[in-house]
């Protein structure tokens, strides 16, 4: 008899340390955002958001032909406080979820964090909402990207950075029209790197995951990274620089449209916003006249990767280069007047 009585005791004791928790959490609003758990951007709390109720973030890079999704997590009311998570789908019907993601699309996710040796963190992900979509401006459809090459199994590249971080432990590198991660252990390669600069990278594909494609740097080579164009060189250098005019159309991430210049610097093209921090009214005159001459040409422009382009407008800029971050999304050409800038 004292023997039952203590299994129906276990069994209570089971019921409300375990799943009365979960009930309780199966009970939470799904995909509800809670902005304190997000405040400092900590694991942990990110996590039990995850694991739970859902974590909410935008889409910052998604390829269905590479399967490489990347979602960003934003500190609230702190545009420059955030994390990038990559997503791994655990089956078929998230994949095919992912593969209808776009850019900016406010997406909730549930899943778990894998344990990963690299510090760029991995998200395992069991379920995926689309909150809201958001669309590229009319005319224009989503870019796709253009992944014809494969790249051998060892050998070299010249390429651009496109995302350093944590000492140089997180690298990924632009090349042509791919954006690869590398898995770095030396770290005294990549130290002192900028998101821009443009390197050489002898490399080896990685076995696993193959997809989307990870290399590593290839340490039995003499000199595995060699920095060919450091783009911390250039800041407050006075350039007139010319290259097609580009457009970052306002989203989520910008509260108005942003115009820019592709330059080719060494065979690899660079994108420098026009900006001007100093007056407000002169910003506004160059950046109405630079919406001016991109709507007298809207027929010739076409959809990149992360903006939109036109490869048959020409623009020339003269300025003070501006690089104050080894993380900043793209270098910057200070403005004076709306005199500095005009199309050739």
């Amino acid at each position: 008899m004292a023997k039952k009585y203590w299994y129906a005791l276990l069994i209570c004791l089971t019921i409300l340390t375990v799943i009365f928790p979960r009930i309780l959490n199966s009970q939470k609003p799904v995909c509800s955002y809670h902005p304190e758990v997000y405040q400092g951007l900590e694991l942990a709390l990110l996590s039990e958001e995850l694991t739970n109720t859902g974590l909410i973030g935008r889409i910052h890079g998604a390829s269905s032909q590479s399967q490489m999704f990347v979602m960003s997590v934003r500190e609230p009311n702190n545009f420059f406080s955030h994390r990038e998570f990559s997503l791994l789908p655990k089956d078929r019907e998230t994949l095919d979820t992912l593969n209808q993601v776009n850019r900016h699309d406010l997406v909730c996710i549930q899943g778990d964090f894998l344990s990963n040796p690299s510090p760029q963190q991995h998200i395992a992900v069991n379920s995926l909402q689309i909150l809201k979509s958001w669309s590229q401006p009319e005319g224009f459809t989503p870019y796709q990207r253009q992944l014809t090459t494969e790249l051998p199994q060892q050998g070299n590249l010249i390429g651009k950075v496109h995302a350093i971080a944590e000492n140089g432990k997180i690298l990924v590198v632009e090349y042509q029209d791919r954006v690869i991660p590398i898995y770095v252990t030396a770290t005294e390669y990549t130290q002192g790197l900028y998101r821009g600069d443009i390197i050489k990278l002898s490399y080896q594909i990685q076995g696993q995951p193959q997809k989307p494609t990870h290399l590593q740097l290839d340490t039995t080579v003499e000199e595995p990274l060699e920095v060919i164009d450091a783009i911390a060189l250039w800041h407050n250098q006075e350039q007139t620089l010319t290259g097609n005019l580009v457009k970052f159309p306002q989203s989520p991430q910008l509260k108005f449209d942003v115009y820019a210049m592709a330059v080719d610097t060494k065979g690899i093209k660079r994108y420098f916003t026009l900006i001007n921090f100093e007056n407000r009214d002169e910003f506004q005159k160059i950046r109405d006249k630079l919406a001016n001459i991109w709507d007298a040409n809207t027929a010739t422009a076409i959809t990149g990767r992360n903006m939109l382009i036109n490869p048959e407008v020409t623009i020339q800029a003269n300025g003070l280069i501006n690089i104050v971050s080894s993380e900043q999304a793209n270098p910057q050409i200070l403005i004076d007047s709306a005199e500095q800038v005009a199309k050739l």
